[in-house]
């Protein structure tokens, strides 16, 4: 009973006669004959001449970031019209943006930002079994293929392509690459036409229904797609196929919360039918993610949308799996298929919402300028025994209101169009913020007092329709089997009788009890390095596929990999002898509590350390080491810089800060209009830890301990003053004390500048799509010291690499570690996580010559490696708790209860003393006061010199 396992070794890979990047052939793109072509020939640029380009069958040229090409074109009359382009992504690089000028102008703001699609298909049709049975995901390739797309709006929710107001005679066009690289064909101008009805579609179309045909297509294994994030999962359905009593299979497209739900993801089928005709589409689906909404799919065939009613396919809430034909009153709609392969697109799209979208989106701006006038009139003062005459300074400020509630209102019914349900998240939330603004439109005075229902924090009206965006943005829907069949002939509906529901449910209660094999309480064979990672679970079933392909064939190691589901357990687990050999994903802070407890292997006595860790930045090894010792290494990097939103500080005419001198300077305009800069202590509640506070220090040129490392150092004075700076921040310069979410705040203005880490770059990327090209990232604020040193010093390591002391395979370990960390793999396997999980997955690693591999724009990976030069880990002693708690506790007092700062700091310097004297006798470092051990303080020198004293 159970999965049948891959078999030992067995290895998943590339077919032996399948290139990874085997290019798709050009199939040609059948332009109305009113289409205007320009060839490329024309564009004034050498003609590209490699493998790629000898697919397409006319000239091509390469453009890559800030090159363009210009043209000219003579329109014949005067007319709106649709622009594409023939195109194809080069293999290293998986985005491609363009902007488009007419006359040197952008025709639109839209016309800034172009997205061309890339393409991604799985290197086989069959998915590999992992070690215990279970599908893994098939890997993914780019998939090099030309393509003709129309311009589209970035966030891929219009109706229909973008369109140009074009007067007769000559017109200059001029595209330009923003980001990436792309090889350009022909471009099109085509005169905008909707889509036709489905009666013209038929009147345009000869032929019959084509009888007794039937084809079904697993909607988990599509042909090709163009988003990563896009991704079979795992259903437990009897009526779902394939199905499996105790494997997991990965049987459905879509089906989570964040999978397949973007405007513009699609899924292509591709589909081999006997002759040319006429054809119906089935969809077997789920949508239980959204109650009381609908959602919508773009269908296209062979590239096109071929009737209206296919460009928004309803799909409403449903409990369960259902068959959906794709029809009208009944009746399936006839699609005309021609003899041989066609392929079949399924898009998500908002397209229907984006009416509501643009309202919210305006109704948004519209609050926050309101907002910032009434601040600039109030200077952020909140006293509500104040009265205000705001409508004296601000006479239409009720009409603009009353213009903001009506727009809403005009949305609500417009969502009830489509949603027919009273009781839907999104239409309550709507309500809930026209009544926010309806009590404040009958008296605009009190706003001043009642910021708090308006425009700041949870519960406004620019909170209740910010997170309505994403609600009505995001697109969920699951996907079991696409059919193709005869019109009169429907595929049946799948059905399970109750006596083989009940036997299934005793045999999945019975299959329970066994072990999960995933877990790391999973014991491994005697010949294989156990590994414990401290990530989810697509993490681990790529890291086994890696190694089982790569590593084990390359040095005869077996791994088995399992998931550690509380990194507290490794304590535990060493506590009672059943530690794992190597752990992976550990957090930054938990190797110095194991090593100093004797529960690490010291990783520089292996052969080749100190060329090793070349890869690293110096300053995020020091929180590992202990004297001469180190015990983890870096995993993966965090970093810490400014981001700012182009848009706003241009608007305000503000530089963006290089230093803490510049920042100070900028402020007072910032808060004239109710705006702010956001630092990292900000974000946080409780204590502020040494991620927080140490950089202050570090700057200042200061250390947090004594050289002998037997007391604290925040007594120089350099530390003084670094405390200072970071308590004057708040108290003298204004910035926030406390941001809720610095993503919502810089997303809809209130913030526009700031610092803040990896996390809100993820964020931006793929949550605030509306943001494309708005914002950017410079380095961290320099400190400028007294003698003109600038310092930028941030904490950055996130996670960790370790391996135990006591384990019987330390060489294999140390093997495995090399292997894992060095730049080939970590590339390898940055990229696998973009190919297979999609860019919300971004991998940042600690080896600095992988992240500069990274698949994100060029300047944005400049700042990262500049940034990553500046890393400091705060170093750890045994009490260093201590000292995180009461620097923070100094901030508290200094902040808060107006203390002065060397009191604040002399209070807290006999407490940290006394701790680290405690801990110092508890291992053996002081013995009745006086010191027994020596304990040496690392330094970025320490670390350099063992760099230079590579093999």
């Amino acid at each position: 009973m159970g999965c049948v396992a891959a078999p030992p070794g067995t290895q998943v890979g590339l077919p032996a006669e399948q290139s990874p990047h085997a290019p798709t052939p050009y199939a040609g793109f059948s332009s109305p004959a009113n289409a205007l072509e320009i060839t490329a020939d024309r564009f004034g640029a050498p003609p590209a001449n490699d493998e790629l380009a000898h697919l397409y069958t006319k000239t091509s040229i390469r453009l890559i970031s800030g090159e363009s090409i210009q043209f000219s074109a003579t329109i014949p009359a005067d007319a709106m019209y649709t622009i594409a382009f023939d195109h194809a992504t080069p293999v290293d690089f998986t985005v491609s943006e363009l902007s488009l000028r007419v006359d040197n102008a952008l025709p639109a703001p839209e016309f800034g930002r172009l997205i061309l699609p890339v393409f991604y298909r799985g290197v086989s049709d069959v998915f590999p079994k992992d070690r215990y049975g279970n599908d893994a995901l098939i890997p993914q390739v780019r998939d090099l293929r030309w393509t003709t797309s129309a311009a589209r709006n970035a966030h891929f929710g219009d109706t229909y392509p973008l369109q140009l107001s074009l007067s007769a005679g000559e017109h200059q066009f001029r595209l330009m690459m923003i980001n990436g690289a792309a090889y350009l064909g022909s471009v099109y101008l085509v005169p905008f036409a909707p889509y036709p009805t489905y009666e013209q579609y038929r009147a345009a179309h000869t032929g019959g229904d084509v009888p007794s045909f039937s084809v079904v297509l697993e909607a988990e294994l599509p042909a090709f797609k163009n988003d990563t994030s896009i991704r079979p999962t795992t259903s437990r359905s009897m009526t779902v196929t394939p199905y499996d009593t105790y494997c997991l299979l990965l049987n459905i497209m879509g089906g989570t919360a964040n999978n397949w739900i973007k405007s513009g993801g699609t899924v292509y089928y591709e589909v081999e039918v006997p002759q040319d005709g006429y054809y119906a589409l089935t969809l077997r689906q789920l949508q239980n993610l959204r109650t009381s909404f609908t959602v919508f799919r773009r269908i296209t065939v062979n590239g096109v949308v071929p009737f209206e009613p296919f460009n928004a396919v309803p799909f409403p809430y449903t409990a369960d799996w259902t068959n959906v034909t794709l029809g009208s009153g009944g009746e399936p709609y006839r699609v005309y298929l021609h003899a041989g392969v066609n392929v079949i697109g399924i898009e998500a799209t908002h397209a229907p919402y984006q009416a509501a979208v643009e309202t919210i989106q305006a109704a948004l701006l519209d609050i926050n300028t309101l907002a910032l006038e009434i601040q600039r009139l109030t200077g952020n003062r909140r006293d509500r025994f104040r009265d205000w005459q705001i409508t004296s300074y601000i006479p239409d400020i009720e009409m603009r209101l009353n213009a903001i509630i009506e727009r809403l209102e005009d949305d609500q019914a417009l969502l009830l169009s489509i949603d027919s349900s009273e009781s839907s998240p999104e239409l309550l939330t709507y309500r809930m913020a026209i009544e926010n603004l309806r009590f404040l439109a009958n008296d605009p005075d009190i706003i001043p007092v009642y910021l708090s229902r308006f425009s700041e924090g949870t519960g406004s009206a620019a909170q209740q329709l910010g997170s309505l965006l994403p609600l009505l943005q995001n697109q969920p829907l699951t996907l079991d089997k696409l059919y193709v069949h005869s019109p009169d002939q429907p595929p049946a509906v799948p059905t399970v009788s109750l006596g083989t529901a009940l036997l299934e449910d005793v045999r999945r209660f019975i299959y329970s009890f066994q072990p999960d094999p995933y877990l790391a309480a999973a014991e491994g064979g005697a010949d294989e390095l156990e590994v414990w990672v401290n990530r989810p679970r697509q993490y681990v079933n790529l890291l086994q596929w890696m190694a089982d392909t790569q590593f084990t064939p390359e040095t005869g190691i077996r791994v088995k990999f399992s998931i550690m589901p509380d990194e507290s357990k490794l304590i535990l687990a060493n506590a009672a002898g059943i530690q794992p050999d190597v752990a992976l994903g550990v957090s930054t802070d938990r190797p110095f509590e194991l090593a100093i407890r004797g529960a690490l292997y010291d990783l520089r006595t292996l052969p080749g350390f100190n060329q090793f860790i070349r890869h690293y930045s110096p300053g995020s090894l020091l929180g590992y080491i202990i004297n001469d010792s180190i015990y983890a290494i870096p995993e993966t990097q965090d970093f810490w810089v400014t981001f700012y939103r182009r848009d706003i500080m241009e608007s305000l005419g503000l530089p963006v800060p290089d230093t803490w001198d510049e920042v100070i300077e900028i402020l007072p305009e910032l808060q004239r209009y109710g705006m702010n800069y956001n630092t990292p202590l900000s974000g946080g509640t409780g204590v502020r830890g040494l991620l927080f506070t140490a950089p202050y220090i570090f700057n200042a040129g200061a250390d947090l301990y004594s050289e002998g490392g037997f007391a604290t150092g925040l007594e120089s004075d350099a530390a003084v003053e670094g405390i200072r700076f970071m308590a004057e921040s708040f108290t003298l310069y204004g910035m926030p004390l406390s941001t809720v979410s610095f993503f919502d705040s810089f997303r809809y203005g209130r913030l526009p500048i700031g610092i803040t880490n990896a996390a809100t770059y993820i964020q931006l990327g793929f949550a605030a799509p509306e943001l494309g090209g708005l914002w950017s990232i410079a380095p961290y604020p320099a400190t400028i010291l007294a003698d003109g040193t600038e310092n930028r010093w941030t904490t950055g390591s996130a996670q960790t690499c370790i391996m135990f002391a006591n384990t019987d395979m330390p060489e294999e370990g140390w093997h495995f570690l090399q292997w894992w960390m060095s730049t080939e793999t970590q590339i390898a396997f940055q990229d696998q996580v973009l190919l297979n999980f999609g860019r919300e997955y971004l991998w940042f690693s600690a080896n600095l010559e992988a992240l500069a591999e990274l698949d994100i724009p060029e300047e944005h990976r400049a700042v990262l490696l500049e940034q990553a030069r500046w890393v400091r880990e705060p170093v750890r002693l045994p009490g260093s708790y201590m000292q995180e708690r009461e620097l923070s506790n100094i901030w508290t007092r200094i902040v808060f209860d107006g203390v002065n700062p060397r009191v604040a700091i002399d209070r807290s310097v006999t407490i940290i003393n006394r701790e680290i004297e405690r801990k110092m006798e508890e291992f053996g470092y002081l013995v009745d006061g006086e010191r027994a051990r020596e304990f040496r303080i690392p330094t970025m020198d320490t670390v350099l010199a063992w760099m230079e004293d590579a093999d």
